[in-house]
């Protein structure tokens, strides 16, 4: 079932509830959640997303008054966004399932900005084709900016009208939903759009560089149960 997490930190807080799948469902919302309303560590403890939380080195706490994600590379206007700039851009919900490389999965409704609203503020150069995330542990990932448009891609703020804690990759998060999880990085602090392909901090672990979903028996955290997925891509069914 591909390579296994390494975890340092892996733990399963709260009870579970499951989330009926309605495959891909994108809500346009008014409100966004108030940044000031967001959790401590101590009550991440008793986080509300009831799934594991896995992080090879840690997640790292911020001040959200200081918080900045860079957005540079191959763009016309390169720009370094506040969070309070981040939370005003056009929101939706995507109802959706997360597929995680150590065997279990998520469906969740996820409160974010696809990745086109934010590059269409830098404006990408016609070369860029790969975006390269940095995030505030020093991971780096890459992925085709055409498939991240394709596949509605989202940087993710909140979950159930909560603004997404550290230790879920706050205050901001990109999820990719066709490939496994770990391919968009948490806690990000840095995006450049590229001419090249340059290998993931998780390939040099052992993952598969394009994070293929592989067939195969997992664990699904909101439903309690194990399910089969059958083919690579986003899972829909379930």
């Amino acid at each position: 079932m591909g390579a296994m997490f390494h975890s340092l930190y892996h733990q399963t807080v709260g009870s579970t509830n499951s989330v009926s799948p309605e495959s891909t469902g994108v809500t346009a919302i008014a409100a966004s959640p108030d940044i000031s309303d967001r959790p401590s560590e101590g009550q991440e403890a008793q986080a509300f997303l009831n799934w594991p939380a896995s992080y090879l080195d840690g997640f790292h706490q911020f001040d959200p008054s200081h918080y900045q994600l860079e957005v540079c590379g191959l763009v016309e206007r390169p720009h370094v966004f506040t969070l309070k700039e981040l939370t005003n851009f056009t929101r939706i919900q995507q109802n959706r399932r997360l597929v995680f490389a150590d065997g279990w999965s998520y469906r969740g409704v996820w409160e974010g900005f696809v990745v086109q609203e934010l590059l269409h503020r830098v404006a990408p150069r016609p070369q860029a084709r790969f975006l390269i995330q940095t995030n505030l542990t020093g991971h780096v990932e890459c992925l085709p900016i055409k498939d991240l448009y394709s596949q509605r891609a989202l940087f993710c703020l909140a979950s159930g009208g909560k603004a997404l804690p550290s230790i879920y990759g706050g205050p901001i998060r990109l999820m990719v939903f066709d490939r496994y999880a770990h391919k968009g990085l948490g806690q990000l602090i840095r995006l450049e759009l590229s001419d090249h392909e340059i290998p993931g901090s998780f390939a040099d672990k052992g993952y598969s560089p394009t994070g293929s979903i592989e067939p195969g028996d997992y664990y699904a955290s909101d439903l309690q149960t194990i399910q089969r997925i059958k083919m690579p891509g986003e899972v829909t069914q379930w």
